[in-house]
């Protein structure tokens, strides 16, 4: 509530005890407007079709004169209705609010609506009393200077409002707490009509399936959002892509709230439409082929806060191109490279580098596409981090940059090495693995790439060339000049690796009679089974198939 010095003058202030929802609330409005306490006159100017309120206050102690501004609400309004809230973004706001009333299960029902969707959310969380609601509808609530508990995932005090608000030009808010029920609802049109901070009292709930479950529920809170238009991203949207719309939605959820949805912090419950929301983990831990780097804890005025980086497996290293995708997470897997910051578990940030890499800011590349960082941040570090209204950005202090660049730039040399040998135990390892066919070398300051003239196939081709020898060396040198690697480049990163990973069954009778040549022919002591798979290792196909050819030409049993 405000303080001795500050008032919020009410047109009217209704209560309703013991009102259900839709039991006949009166229809009324209520004024939220800040006004100070002294007594001097207040003058009023119109200004437009804003309003202008001067104060002139009394003489003090340093003989101070101030002037009250209040902004004209219609004008204000209008402009906060364009921060740039996506849908998904804006109902995560939303339900930033449920987690912090204590919500277990929170509903999302996204009705079309013929083309004028209505959107209502439904928590069972802690309700709120009529004064609780007051001021949870007041812009600005109680600011980002607040003290906040670890899981208040609040910010600014705008969230509630201006997440719904940019995506309606109607929101309505109900909240019920010891059997009383409050509710209050901002309509753009009334405030724009009255050019003041109106809010109305609702004579009853807008007709949807959450409202009816709200009226019987001992406590919770209820949002619904109604008259969509332009500056929402669900107004004006055929059936088809509005669903596809909810599926984005979806997959948000389970991305921004995954560790609620999976008991890494306080479990919750979020379903769409009905259906349960599932959570998405970028880091697939679960997967074996994950690399899990060491977690380094920093400090900083600001507070501590742990880094744990991850390199995340080849596509080789999944079962099927589903899994794959899947793993790449929402927006793909260029999109999703970099760091993850939690803000007390809760996702602000998918990805990106942060504005790190020294001189020249790191991009989202190619080969550090495997590459993913997770921050964990409480929440009260807001100011130091520059987390945004959105909660969608957030931007490291100085004093971290540095160390925070070192841990990634390990990261990203781990995934770069990953990725340049499809999935394989990296360089080191690379004897076990046998030959690779192509081998990078820094030649004046610049990496070449060369076919490996000691692979054993290649040796047994210069064994067969004879006198022909420069000949075959010469088509070698021609193969290494013209690899067009700025044209693969540019393909892999508008489309992603697109090679087949199947081979016909003309490829493997052709293959299965050279490997099978070839592996006989090698020197060692290796039974012939170790050498077949060292070869096979360098193809980045699926070698089932080919393998059991070999052997069976070989006249060697496939255990």
């Amino acid at each position: 509530m405000p303080s001795s010095s500050e008032r919020i003058l009410w047109e009217q202030r209704l209560r309703y005890p013991g009102r259900s929802a839709g039991a006949g609330l009166h229809s009324d409005t209520i004024e939220f407007t800040q006004a100070g306490s002294s007594t001097g006159e207040r003058d009023r100017t119109k200004a437009g079709s804003g309003k202008l309120t001067a104060r002139v206050e009394g003489m003090g102690a340093e003989h101070a004169r101030t002037v009250e501004i209040i902004p004209s609400a219609s004008a204000l309004l209008q402009s906060l209705r364009g921060l740039g809230y996506a849908p998904e973004t804006a109902l995560a706001d939303l339900i930033d609010n449920s987690i912090a009333a204590g919500a277990a299960r929170i509903d999302v029902d996204l009705d079309w609506n013929g083309g004028t969707p209505v959107v209502a959310i439904l928590d069972d969380g802690r309700g709120l009393d009529f004064d609780g609601l007051s001021a949870a509808m007041r812009f600005g609530g109680d600011g980002p200077m607040a003290e906040r508990t670890s899981d208040d995932l609040g910010r600014f005090g705008l969230g509630l409002k201006t997440a719904s608000l940019s995506q309606c030009r109607r929101m309505t808010v109900a909240s019920r707490k010891d059997g009383l029920t409050s509710c209050l609802a901002w309509d753009v049109d009334q405030v724009a009509a009255k050019g003041k901070w109106e809010a109305l009292v609702p004579e009853a709930l807008p007709a949807t399936r959450l409202a009816e479950a709200f009226g019987s529920r001992a406590q919770g809170t209820l949002v619904v959002w109604e008259h969509m238009d332009a500056i929402g991203g669900l107004f004006g949207l055929d059936s088809e892509d509005f669903f596809a719309r909810l599926q984005n939605i979806r997959a948000h959820f389970a991305m921004v709230f995954h560790r609620f949805l999976a008991g890494d912090a306080r479990r919750i419950a979020i379903a769409i439409n009905g259906r349960v929301v599932r959570g998405w983990d970028p880091f697939q831990r679960n997967h074996p082929a994950t690399i899990t780097m060491p977690t380094e804890r920093l400090r900083s005025t600001a507070g501590v806060m742990d880094v744990s980086p991850f390199v995340l497996p080849h596509r080789d290293r999944f079962a099927n191109e589903a899994e794959y995708e899947a793993a790449g997470g929402f927006g793909g897997w260029s999109e999703r490279q970099g760091f993850y910051v939690y803000r007390g578990k809760r996702l602000v940030a998918a990805g990106g580098w942060l504005g790190l890499g020294g001189a020249r800011a790191w991009t989202r590349e190619e080969s550090s596409r495997l590459a993913r960082l997770s921050v964990d941040l409480p929440t009260h570090v807001d100011a130091e981090w520059r987390i945004d209204v959105r909660k969608s950005l957030a931007r490291p202090p100085a004093v971290l940059r540095p160390r925070l660049t070192a841990i990634a730039a390990a990261c990203r040399g781990k995934a770069r090495e990953v990725f340049a040998w499809r999935g394989g135990k990296v360089r080191r390892q690379a004897a076990k693995l046998g030959q690779p066919v192509w081998t990078a070398e820094q030649i004046s300051g610049r990496v070449q790439y060369r076919i490996n003239r000691n692979h054993p196939a290649l040796q047994r081709l210069f064994a067969a060339a004879g006198d022909n020898q420069n000949l075959l060396t010469a088509a070698l040198v021609l193969i290494e000049k013209t690899v067009p690697i700025e044209r693969i480049w540019l393909d892999v990163s508008e489309t992603g690796d697109t090679r087949s990973t199947a081979l016909s069954d003309t490829e493997i009778s052709l293959l299965a009679d050279q490997l099978a040549s070839v592996v006989t022919g090698m020197s060692g002591d290796d039974p012939v089974e170790v050498r077949l798979d060292r070869m096979l290792q360098q193809l980045p196909v699926k070698t089932g198939a080919l393998r059991r050819s070999v052997l069976r030409i070989i006249g060697t049993p496939d255990e």
